[in-house]
C-alpha cells in the first residue's frame, strides 16, 4: 500500500530506554498487525443456543457463562498482544510465559512487576498501547507538523 507515492514501511515501533546502574534497558514495543495466531489458539467464544417450540433458535448472549467466556477471551487477547508487541525487544526472554500456552500469557505482568517499578511498567504498557493503537497527542503533533509544512509552501 502507498500513500502519496510512499510505501508504508513495517509496523510502528515505540522505544523506551530505562536507566539502570548496570546499563540502560531498552524496551521496544511493535504494533501487532495480525491476530491470526491468537485466533488459532483462542477462538472467539460462541454463545449457547436454545431451541424453542416451533423451531425458533435463540443465542444466549446474556448468559453469565457466555459473558465470563468473553471476558476471559478479551483478557487473553490483551495478554497475547502485550507479549507479541514486546517481542520486538532484543533478547527479551520470559521465564514463565510460553507463547504456545494461553494459560501462561497473563504471567507477563507478574514478571514485569518483578523487574520494573510501577511507573516503568506503566510506561512500557503505554508504549505497547501507543504502538498498537493511536495516541491522540502524537496524532495532534503530526497534524500540526503537516499543517505547518503546508503553510510554509508557496501558493501556486
Amino acid at each position: 500500500m502507498k500513500i502519496a507515492g510512499k510505501v508504508l514501511s513495517g509496523p510502528r515501533i515505540e522505544t523506551i530506554v530505562l536507566p539502570r546502574q548496570g546499563g540502560d534497558v531498552v524496551i521496544r514495543a511493535q504494533a501487532v498487525l495480525n491476530f491470526d495466531d491468537f485466533e488459532k489458539q483462542c477462538p472467539q467464544p460462541e454463545p449457547e443456543k436454545r431451541m424453542y417450540p416451533g423451531g425458533k433458535e435463540v443465542l444466549l448472549v446474556d448468559s453469565k457463562k457466555y459473558k465470563d467466556a468473553l471476558s476471559a477471551y478479551a483478557e487473553k487477547q490483551t495478554n497475547w498482544m502485550m507479549i507479541k508487541s514486546l517481542a520486538a525487544t532484543k533478547d527479551l526472554e520470559w521465564d514463565t510465559v510460553n507463547l504456545n500456552d494461553p494459560d501462561t500469557w497473563g504471567n507477563y505482568m507478574t514478571e514485569m512487576k518483578e523487574s520494573f517499578t510501577f511507573a516503568e511498567v506503566a510506561m512500557i504498557m503505554g508504549a505497547v498501547t501507543d504502538a498498537c493503537g493511536m495516541n491522540r497527542a502524537k496524532v495532534d503533533e503530526a497534524t500540526e507538523r503537516f499543517l505547518a509544512a503546508q503553510a510554509e509552501m508557496p501558493e501556486e
